[in-house]
Order: structure tokens, then C-alpha cells, then sequence
């Protein structure tokens, strides 16, 4: 993002504005005397708005800041992070071998359907701050999920077990090989969903 563009400038304009107005609203400092106490809450969502649509999100080697990451990949490896945007991925190859995706308040959203069999590692590490994970499975396919959650819940498949921290599916444990989803979360949901 550059910071010397007229709309960048304005645009932390409007979020310095609107914080300084939440802190008189809430009386941390006195700037309008009782003025209003959350209209400023809008200045600050208008000023990330304008950061997040300029369309110019920096992106590197798989990480994004102010924008949402949308992919259709045949790669069998996932690498993406992303703060105050969400990331939407759909795998088509075969065969899958794990990685990671963490954000930011924003989205996790996987597409594995496609995915026939795990390869290498097989362990998909995802993690999310102000934001929720959602992961669509293949039905046949072997899954556990292991999840660590502050203010969230996690809602898997029926036909396995879930203690609360890990579900397995049915044939999770049978030796063949399984999918491992690793979520933490904080102020969001993990849902796991098969495929039709």
C-alpha cells in the first residue's frame, strides 16, 4: 500500500478522526464534550473500506494485507495468509499434501471436494483471529480435526467422535491415510462439512 496516494492519506485521515471520536465518546479524553458516542465507528469502517477496495493489496509470496485472496489451484500444497481480508481457496488435484492458511479478521474458506487422496504431510494447519474456518471435505476421505478455540465453535460432520478438542471420521483411525486439519481460532467458527 502506498501511504502517499491521496485516497491512502484520506483514509487514515477518517480512521485517526474516528478513533479520537470514540475515545471522547467513551470519555478517555474530552475532544467534543459528550458529542455523539458511536457515530465515529462509521469514519473508521468507511476509512478501512477505502483502503480495502483500492485494489492495490499488497501481496507476497502468499500473503495479502487489505484484500481477499481468490483461487482456483491445481497445487496440492496451500500457503496463504492475509490480514483484513478473507481467503477463499478451491483444490482441484487430486491428491493433497497439507499446508497452512492463518487471517486476521477475515475468512478461511477451503474447497478440498475434489480431493481424492493425501499425500506427504497431509496436515492443514489453520488459523484465524476475528474470523471464521470453513473446510469442505470429500465424504470418503479419512479426516481429523483438531481444534483450540477462544469464543468459537466448532461444528464437524455427524458419523465420527468428537471430545471437543478432536473429531475423527469413520476410518480416521483404520491406518489409511488421513487428512489432519489443525484449527485455532479466536472470535470465530470452525465448520468442517462434507461434500455431497
Amino acid at each position: 500500500m502506498d501511504l502517499r496516494s491521496k485516497d491512502a492519506k484520506w483514509a487514515l485521515a477518517l480512521i485517526i478522526i474516528g478513533l479520537l471520536a470514540l475515545l471522547d465518546g467513551f470519555g478517555a479524553i474530552d475532544l467534543w464534550g459528550g458529542f455523539w458516542r458511536l457515530w465515529p465507528v462509521l469514519l473508521i469502517v468507511w476509512g478501512f473500506s477505502m483502503l480495502r477496495k483500492r485494489g492495490r493489496a499488497e501481496r507476497h509470496e502468499g500473503r495479502r494485507v487489505f484484500g481477499d485472496t481468490v483461487e482456483t489451484t491445481d497445487s496440492p500444497f496451500v500457503n496463504h495468509s492475509s490480514a483484513f481480508g478473507d481467503i477463499s481457496i478451491s483444490i482441484r488435484n487430486e491428491e493433497f499434501s497439507g499446508g497452512s492458511a492463518s487471517t486476521v479478521f477475515g475468512t478461511i474458506s477451503l474447497d478440498l471436494s475434489g480431493v481424492a487422496r493425501i499425500t506427504g504431510y497431509g496436515q492443514l494447519d489453520l488459523h484465524a483471529v476475528f474470523g471464521d474456518i470453513a473446510v469442505k471435505v470429500p465424504g470418503h476421505l479419512p479426516v481429523e480435526v483438531r481444534s483450540s478455540s477462544v469464543f468459537g465453535d466448532v461444528k464437524t460432520p455427524g458419523g465420527g467422535s468428537f471430545d471437543g478438542k478432536t473429531y475423527r471420521s469413520p476410518g480416521a483411525a483404520q491406518g489409511e491415510k488421513t487428512l489432519v486439519i489443525d484449527c485455532s481460532q479466536v472470535f470465530g467458527d470452525v465448520e468442517v462439512v462434507t461434500a455431497e
